[in-house]
């Protein structure tokens, strides 16, 4: 292994580990070539694991771009990336990847810093910390069964008022999830089978990825790919829930039948939301 330099991370900064059974080089590969960093993570990337390149991540649906200076580019042990913008008054961003082999399976360790104290942009950290344990999730699912196949992604995606708390017993247990998603089933910690009969069509049979303070992941068997259910801030549009199905094997119908039915749940637990904030609004004006 070359000799490890050491970078200045400044902020707030956010440490994450994934273990898999897939090899270092394979772990290289999903993050520093565009074309298989787009199969688990952006809609799209360009660049070269080049020291003083830019890599670009595209997130199209949020019509969102995002370039990095590549600073430093190991192969099969390290990739890091470098953000700033003056204009913003932040701490630069930097993430940094290593990859290593250890007790005979690989471990990438990630530390993504530049987010600001304060409790100001709690929201903003503790939601980065959720997308990245729910992104890891899905890139060891990834390496580990569908390595260098192209995905298929959709997303519903709406504005709702909730408080995050609300969000996981309606992700994960039988009357939150039977309130808008299923006919039958419950979502129980990371590594646990779990089978979800939909409301619409279908089920959702697999293992469950990731369990965060208000998002979920499993794998869905039926499609090859995976679920999730989450919820997050976009800045001046608010607070969003969103249902995201990833493939990587279904057929273009099959993920258009679900990208309606999702659509179609989505609205469910919208008015599931706006309900329970009625609710708590008139208990509040009943205790005045």
């Amino acid at each position: 292994m070359s000799e490890k330099k050491t970078f200045e991370h400044r902020g707030r900064s956010i440490h994450a580990e994934l273990r898999t059974t897939a090899t270092p080089q394979q772990v290289w590969e999903a993050w520093a070539n565009p074309e298989n960093f787009a199969q688990w993570f952006v809609d799209r990337a360009t660049g070269e694991p080049k020291v003083g390149s830019t890599f670009t991540w595209f997130f199209d649906k949020f019509k969102y771009v995002m370039p990095f200076e590549v600073i430093e580019a190991v192969p099969g042990e390290r990739f890091v990336l470098r953000w700033s913008d003056p204009l913003l008054g932040r701490p630069p961003g930097m993430i940094d990847v290593t990859i290593a082999r250890e007790g005979g399976v690989t471990v990438l360790r990630l530390v993504n810093s530049g987010f600001q104290e304060g409790a100001e942009w709690d929201e903003e950290y503790q939601g980065t910390v959720s997308g990245w344990q729910t992104a890891l999730a899905l890139l060891k699912l990834y390496l580990e069964n569908y390595f260098g196949k192209p995905k298929t992604m959709i997303m519903a995606l709406r504005p709702a008022s909730y408080r995050y708390p609300q969000l996981l017993p309606l992700f994960t247990t039988p009357e939150g999830l039977g309130k808008w998603l299923t006919r039958s089933g419950a979502v129980g910690m990371p590594g646990d089978r779990c089978e979800l009969a939909l409301k619409d069509d279908g089920s959702v049979t697999g293992r469950v990825l990731a369990i965060t303070r208000h998002e979920a992941a499993l794998s869905w068997e039926e499609i090859h790919g995976a679920l999730e259910l989450k919820g997050f801030s976009m800045g001046p549009a608010g607070r969003m829930i969103c249902v995201r199905v990833t493939s990587w094997g279904a057929a273009a119908a099959r993920m258009a039948e679900i990208e309606q039915h999702m659509g179609t749940a989505l609205e469910r637990l919208a008015a599931v939301l706006g309900d329970t904030a009625s609710l708590s609004a008139q208990a509040g004006e009943e205790t005045r």
